[in-house]
Parts: structure tokens; sequence; C-alpha cells
């Protein structure tokens, strides 16, 4: 299973088109907050409330995806600490969590927690630029993460 995970692109509705025609392939495609924009704008990406989103209401959302569970968030009223993270997603019996807000991508595990920004696809705070992120689940439930540059 291949999912295509994004945030914080704030009103740039270009970007979602080309990622989302780049993997038309993909099985799911998940959304961390702050698109600025409604749900239906957004298709095929689930998404979560933002502290910019104005018309999206579910602040959160756990998604099953081939066996695993996945925490999505945006993180604007959480701490963003990697033991905190892994508490909130083993407290929810996910596997992963994403969360935006920060708008700089990174990647780790936490205690068998795998937590993961994307970063922003609009406005990056860090030297690497607009990025997203690449899950793949196999049928053996292995997690493989990437974050790309767009």
């Amino acid at each position: 299973m291949q999912i295509i995970v994004v945030s914080d692109n704030h009103r740039d509705y270009e970007l979602i088109e080309k990622l989302s025609q780049m993997y038309n392939k993909a099985d799911l495609f998940l959304h961390a907050g702050d698109s600025c924009l409604r749900e239906e704008e957004i298709y095929p990406f689930i998404t979560v409330k933002g502290n910019q989103d104005y018309y999206i209401t579910k602040v959160y959302r756990i998604i099953e995806a081939n066996g695993i569970n996945i925490f999505l968030f945006h993180g604007h009223t959480s701490r963003l600490d990697p033991i905190v993270l892994s508490a909130i997603a083993r407290n929810n019996n996910c596997q992963i969590i994403i969360h935006g807000h920060t708008h700089k991508p990174y990647y780790q595990v936490v205690e068998g927690i795998h937590i993961l920004c994307p970063g922003s696809l609009a406005y990056p705070r860090s030297s690497r630029g607009k990025t997203y992120a690449i899950i793949d689940i196999d049928n053996q439930k292995n997690i493989n993460v990437r974050i790309n540059d767009i």
C-alpha cells in the first residue's frame, strides 16, 4: 500500500493537484492540515483541521491502512515532542502518527511508533525546501517512510 502525505500548502492547490496526478496509483492520500481549502477542493486527500483551516471540522482522524493504524492531526494544540507524540499514538492503538504545523520535515521511530511530519508544500521552514512524504506498507506490515522534495 502506498500513501502520499502532505501538509501546510496554505491555499496552493496546484501542488496538491500535481501530487495527486504524479501518484495517481497511490492507495491513500493524507493531508495533515492547513490547506486553507474545503475538503472537496483537495480530494482525494483526507484531511484534518489546522490552525488556518476554517472549512475543515475534524481535529484528528484514525485511519486504518493495510492493518496499520495511523493517527493524523495538525499538531498546533499539542506539544510536538517525540515522547508525547508516541504516547498519543500508543494511547489510540496507532503505529504511525502524522502531524503538520512546523513546516519542517522529519521522520523518526520512537518506542516503536513511526512519527512523521511531511514538512510544507508551500512555505518550508527548512533548508530542504518544499517537501511531502511517501509511506509504503507491505503485506507483512513493514513500514517504509521517505520524505521527498517537490
